[in-house]
Order: structure tokens, then sequence, then C-alpha cells
């Protein structure tokens, strides 16, 4: 989306309006939307958490767009410059924002072990086939530090399938 399908240089696609990036806590210098899809490293990002239906939760919301949907069929998230790494959480699909689909969850996933640390994995579940224009990276337990355990510090993510 952030070369228009080829057909100019790359542009942020948040900055360029093609997508919306919306995070659990408000924005701020940490809290960057345009952030997750840059070329750029930023050494903090992160949502922080929220009380929803009683639990606490954190959570990065991608929005492709009304005239879009996408069958996603792997991702990729980065982790930021600290050490607060994710081991418990999901990714899901939704098509009003209110109905979420768990496309793949993750419980003590250990992959996630470096600042900066780039990981992928792929949607294998039937859902992957489902199509959705609304994606969550969603915080289902503590993160590795003690000082911030519900903040979900990734710098980066990004969504690969089938797009229409």
């Amino acid at each position: 989306m952030g070369t228009s399908y080829g057909i100019h240089q790359w542009v942020n696609p948040v900055l360029s309006k093609k997508i919306t990036m919306t995070a659990s806590s408000p924005s701020s210098r940490f809290t960057d939307p345009k952030a997750l899809v840059s070329r750029t490293y930023q050494a903090t990002s992160f949502a922080g958490p929220r009380v929803e239906d009683g639990k606490r939760c954190s959570w990065w919301m991608v929005d492709i767009g009304q005239d879009h949907q996408l069958m996603c069929k792997y991702y990729t998230l980065r982790q930021d410059g600290s050490t607060a790494f994710i081991r418990s959480w999901a990714i899901q699909g939704s098509l009003d924002g209110k109905n979420w689909t768990d496309l793949r969850v993750h419980e003590n996933d250990q992959t996630i072990c470096k600042p900066g640390q780039f990981a992928s994995w792929p949607i294998n579940d039937p859902t992957a086939l489902l199509p959705f224009q609304l994606f969550r990276v969603i915080l289902t337990g503590p993160t590795t530090s003690d000082s911030i355990p519900y903040h979900l510090c990734v710098c980066l993510i990004e969504l690969y399938g089938y797009f229409h």
C-alpha cells in the first residue's frame, strides 16, 4: 500500500491516509501510529494498557480501509529497543471493530528475545481464509518486564496475504 500497488515510490501509508493505525493508549511521542508502518527503527514504541471487559490489555490496530480486505497468511513484528518482550498475545481480524476473530494465539512464545529483533509467523488456521478490514495485535498476558508488564513494545507490524 505504501507504493500504491507499485505505481510510485514508497510513502508511509499512514501519512498518505491509505491505512489507519490505532493504539490502546492515547498518542504520545512513544505511541506514534505512523512509526509502526515506517521503515525507520523506533527505540521506544509502545501501546499502553487499558481495561476492556474487565481485563487489562494493550493492542495496536491496523485498518486497511473500507474498500479493502486482506486474507492474512503471515505477519511480522519487530521489538522496540526495550527488554519488555511479549510472550502471550494474539493477532485478530475484524470487519466491524467490535467482533474479533483470533487468527493466531501465542502462549508463552519465547521467539522474541532481543531488542530490535524481527520475528514472523504463519497463520495456518482456517481463519486465514477469511477476509478482514481490521487487524490487531493484542497482548493477552504480561511481558517479561516487571516495570511495564502490560506495554506492547513493538515498533513494526507487517501483514501479508491476499489483498483485495
